[in-house]
């Protein structure tokens, strides 16, 4: 049956075989290619020689045209894809035959031009061709005497690599050279003698075959990624095959039959003085892979690997990761031989493993692990490499702070990411070694100190005079907005360099390296700052022994130090700018310090809160917004490692612990300034339930401003009670913008009961005018005065009425008021506007307790009052927000005395300013003035204390004539909006004052509105056609529209 099958199938192909012998042709070789992809393995193993004869004849002819040997080198192949080569001597003859298809001794490159395909075709069957031969064919094939044969394929190969554009062809040609070193993919069943007989040979070939490698891969990334990584891959297993340690019993046979040798060492071992072809001969035959040769070629290969080392910059992952395998296999394998080597493949290794991604750092991370793991197991062969590395590792702390002040962002990452490679590599075993040499350390150290240098030039010293918000304070984003280096790029940087100090806190030795950066703090002041940060980031990682906290317990004790915790903030004699800049880093570094040291500790720090917490409270409450914003971080931290839900719970739970030292230093304020910003922090986290202990902490402080002596801390008393008071209305819900209540209008469905009333009203509104006009003025006085009173009597009535039982925290509420009161006529500005805040804050606290309001009321009348005489518009305006919420919670008991005292006044102000106003649009820089703001303040609110007060007609003309000048189409926009809105208020309380006021306007533009005499036909008929032609139309004519819209949608 066999036999049959093989006398048919040679019966098939015979014909095509004959054919092509005679005339060879296109469709002859695809039918005979056909049919030895149909036929069995078996039989075209018997036909082989058969079949290869007219195709190796055809192929060997320089008459037949290359598309037809492209053709018949595809048949070629899959004949030897259906066979195995047993035959050395076919093998020769089939590789010359090859080989002689894209050869050509007259081009440059040595290879054809132009047909691409022929060229693949050829490279592709070449590769076949080794791959399908027998072992034993190999081993007579791989021989010295053939060595000119690979010389000339191994050199098309390579030419092709480097020149050739299409780029299936350039990766077949590195796929043929790979093929040609026996380290293909299948070459693991290759013994290890036939390997070493290889790497004999393909020595003799390594520097063209490495040079024009590192050639390919350092190509333009225009090339994409496979050729670059297909070349590297190429290097790395040609270098593994001809520079593998041997191992150590062939190294001491080949040390015994060296020394039984009479021949002395080559001078030349590589061969590079033989320039004549005798003489290359000459060292092909006797070359060999000796110690000598080795330890030379080595020392070359230096070169080619720092050119690749720029490799780590590609873009492509794949790239690196292939790098990565290139560097890891020649440390592992070739650890002897490739020794001269050693520092520039690490250096690839230790920047991939900080490479961005996962696989390519993981590979780095794997490789170096091994040699790591290599040395702890005793191997002398790693011993060499991390010796290497501590230089190496010296080496770069030399140069990383010029790298950081000169190099730009890329040679700063590079720098940073061999750093923390470095100390990744040398691990817990060597690194703390390292770090036992004082010298070492120190030169770490700095050498990170130079880098993270900061720049505090933009840190201001400006102290926030207005009361914050803590609640926000905590989730600040910015609060570290001042920390700037001055030689890190960018945040990517900072990064980084915080990462090289956790890698420093996990792999050394953390007491040392604590009790350095401690001692180095004391010894250079001129970078404790940059200690202080170095110091934070180290001692951020996680804890190991928490029995043993003796590390953390020297950074707190140094940290909250006299001389290291309070310096100087303020710029004086003895302290510059620069200093008093300095000093709020070091002290926003020292609380941050404290805060990593919480968080990383937990429920462990425990034992160091009561040493901290009184301190860290000081400095959230310091005037210095910087270092306020960085205690609340810390106190926030101290929180969330207690396991407490907020500050404010954390400082309830300790709350006994500060009492006692706040009262402590309440008897000695003048030497403890502090504690009154400690009692603000401390009144304003507390809730209803801690009052009673606070009780005496504010009566202390009550005590303590009624002195003198205390003239300096009247700001901080202030702030004290401002929190205070703050914190109660917070805790009352208070809401100051009270609902003003509006006078209900009685709706009319009837139209003409509609127009009855208007006609009705505009009667009554007609006398009204008149009696303005008149002289009545006594009359009016002698209302007043009855009014006044009538004020007193009902204060009078109220002082006799059943007192309800008062809480404590409405006694405080009056007591912090009636001392506050006592600071309102202060030259300090910032004092008086604490103080206004805070009775504001009191007054809306006391609204429902009228026995208590009202005398507050009464007393702090007088004091108001001149603070509408000041010369500061800010003062002004802060006083009439005061006035508008005693209208709202006192109403009429302060209208007599705001008509007599205050409303002049502003009215006054509101007619002598409208001068400066006039014709100042909305791009003039008057807008951001304080007499603006007053402007705009006082015609938002006069028109809710008309309402609040019940003010009468003759008031409410007084106040429509004083704002009257802003209806002026030339003030500014904002303040004709503010008093379109008065007239509008006035007019939902009192519609008919504002109608005639606005028919006055109309009836006559250029004469005083108190002098009109508008009658009811002619104001409604111009009320009906808008026709105004004064500088008061648009916003006239808006206020109309309303009073109309108003009373007809009654």
């Amino acid at each position: 049956m066999e036999r049959f099958k093989i006398f048919e199938g040679f019966t098939k192909l015979t014909p095509l075989c004959d054919s092509l012998r005679k005339n060879p042709n296109i469709i002859d070789t695809d039918q005979l290619r056909d049919h030895v992809q149909q036929i069995s393995p078996a039989i075209i193993q018997d036909l082989q020689e058969h079949i290869l004869l007219p195709l190796v004849t055809n192929l060997l002819k320089d008459d037949v045209s290359k598309e037809i040997k492209l053709h018949l080198v595809n048949c070629l192949r899959a004949v030897l894809l259906k066979t195995r080569m047993a035959k050395v001597d076919v093998v020769t003859r089939l590789f010359t035959t090859l080989i002689y298809q894209i050869f050509d001794k007259e081009q440059k490159t040595m290879v054809i031009q132009y047909h691409e395909e022929l060229k693949e075709s050829v490279l592709l069957c070449i590769s076949d061709l080794i791959c399908r031969s027998c072992t034993d064919v190999i081993e007579a094939f791989y021989v010295r005497k053939n060595i000119g044969k690979f010389s000339q394929a191994i050199y098309c190969c390579v030419s092709i690599a480097k020149t050739e554009r299409l780029q299936s062809l350039r990766l077949a040609a590195i796929e043929t050279i790979i093929t040609l070193s026996l380290v293909h993919n299948n070459s693991d069943t290759i013994d290890a003698v036939l390997r070493a007989q290889a790497a004999n040979l393909i020595m003799l070939l390594s520097p063209g075959i490495i040079t024009g490698l590192q050639e390919t891969a350092q190509g333009s990334e225009i090339q994409g990624h496979k050729i670059p990584m297909m070349a590297l891959r190429a290097l790395n297993r040609i270098l593994c095959l001809i520079m593998e340690d041997l191992p150590e019993s062939d190294t001491v046979t080949q040390l015994i039959s060296l020394s039984t040798c009479d021949t002395k060492p080559s001078t030349d071992p590589l061969g590079l003085s033989s320039r004549t072809k005798d003489g290359m001969m000459k060292f092909m035959e006797t070359a060999s892979r000796t110690q000598q040769w080795l330890d030379a070629a080595s020392a070359k290969l230096n070169i080619c690997i720092q050119a690749l080392a720029g490799l780590v910059k590609h873009s492509h992952s794949k790239v690196r990761m292939e790098l990565a395998e290139f560097a890891g296999a020649l440390l592992l394998n070739c650890p002897r031989n490739m020794k001269p080597n050693h520092k520039e493949l690490t250096k690839i290794l230790i920047t991939l493993s900080e490479d961005d991604t996962d696989e390519v750092r993981t590979a780095a991370i794997t490789a170096l692990d091994k040699i790591r793991t290599k040395y702890a197991e005793g191997n002398n062969t790693a011993r060499p490499i991390l010796e290497e590395l501590e230089e190496s590792f010296y080496t770069l702390l030399t140069k990383l702070p010029r790298i950081m002040r000169t190099g730009d962002h890329s040679e700063q990452m590079s720098c940073l990411n061999q750093l923390g490679g470095y100390i990744k590599i040398l691990g817990t075993e060597q690194l703390p070694q390292i770090m036992s040499s004082v010298a070492h350390l120190q030169r770490l150290l700095l050498a990170l100190v130079y880098t993270i240098e900061l720049d505090c030039g933009d840190v201001s010293l400006l102290e926030d005079v207005a009361i914050k918000d803590f609640d926000n304070i905590v989730h600040h984003h910015g609060f570290d907005s001042w920390r700037h280096f001055k030689f890190l790029r960018d945040s990517i940087a900072e990064t980084k360099v915080i990462t090289v100090c956790r890698l420093l806190g996990e792999n050394g030795d953390m007491k040392i390296l604590v009790d350095t950066i401690l001692d180095m703090m004391s010894n250079m002041t001129q970078y404790r700052k940059e200690l202080t940060l170095l110091l934070n980031w180290i001692i951020g990682v996680p804890v190991t022994n928490s029995t043993d906290l003796s590390e953390y317990q020297s950074v707190v004790q140094y940290y909250v130090t006299e001389s290291t915790w309070n310096l100087p903030l303020c710029i004086s004699s003895d302290v510059t700018l620069r200093e008093a800049q300095s000093n709020v880093a070091q002290s926003c570094l020292l609380l941050e310090g404290l805060g990593i040291i919480a968080r990383t500790l937990k429920e462990e720090f425990q034992r160091f809160l009561l040493h901290t917490l009184y301190l860290v409270i000081e400095k959230a409450g310091n005037r210095q917004t910087l270092i306020s914003i960085a205690g609340f971080h810390t106190l926030s931290s101290f929180a969330e490692a207690m396991q407490y839900a907020a500050i404010g719970t954390l400082l309830q739970a300790n709350v006994d612990y500060l009492s006692y030292h706040i009262m402590l230093k309440l008897r000695r304020v003048e030497r403890n300034s502090g504690v009154l910003d400690v009692v603000g922090v401390v009144v304003k986290q507390c809730t209803m339930d801690v009052l009673p202990p606070l009780e005496k902490i504010v009566q202390d402080v009550l005590s303590q401003s009624n002195s003198n002596f205390q003239e300096r801390n009247t700001y901080s008393f202030l702030k004290v009670f401002h929190t205070f008071v703050t914190c109660v209305r917070r805790l009352l819900g208070s809401n100051p913008d009270e609902t003003i209540y509006n006078a209900n209008t009685t709706v009319l469905t009837d139209k003409a009961e509609t127009v009855i009333k208007i006609l009705l009203e505009y009667s009554e509104a007609k006398t009204v005018s008149n009696q303005l006009e008149g002289d009545e003025i006594e009359d009016e006085i002698s209302d007043l005065k009855e009014e006044e009173n009538h004020d007193l009597q009902d204060y009078n009535n109220y002082e006799d009425e059943e007192k309800r039982v008062i809480p404590l925290h409405i006694k405080m509420t009056v007591a912090i008021m009636n001392r506050c009161i006592h600071f309102l006529p202060s030259k300090d500005v910032a004092v008086k506007l604490l103080t206004i805040e805070t009775l504001q804050e009191g007054l809306i606290i006391l609204s429902d307790w009228e026995n208590e309001l009202l005398p507050i009321v009464h007393q702090l009348w007088h004091p108001l009052v001149h603070r509408f005489r000041d010369s500061s518009p800010i003062i002004i305006n802060r006083a009439w927000g005061l006035l508008c919420t005693l209208a709202k919670v006192s109403k009429d008991f302060i209208r007599s005395r705001t008509l007599k005292e205050v409303l002049p006044a502003l009215a006054d102000f509101l007619t002598k300013t409208a001068k400066e106003s006039y014709k100042k649009d909305s791009g003039s820089v008057y807008k951001y003035t304080q007499i603006f703001k007053l402007q705009r303040e006082l015609l938002s609110q006069l028109g809710d204390i008309v309402d609040c007060l019940k003010i009468h007609e003759r008031e409410l003309w007084n106040v429509l004539e004083a704002a009257k000048p802003y209806l002026s189409k030339y003030q500014h926009r904002d303040l004709q909006v503010k008093c379109v809105e008065l007239y509008k208020k006035i007019a939902d309380y009192n519609e008919d004052i504002v109608w005639i006021k606005c028919l006055s306007i109309i009836s006559s533009p250029n004469k005083s509105a108190s002098t009109t005499e508008p009658t009811c036909s002619s104001g409604i008929e111009k009320v009906a056609n808008f026709n105004i032609q004064n500088e008061y139309q648009v916003n006239i004519e808006t206020i109309v529209t309303y009073i109309q819209d108003k009373t007809f949608n009654m």
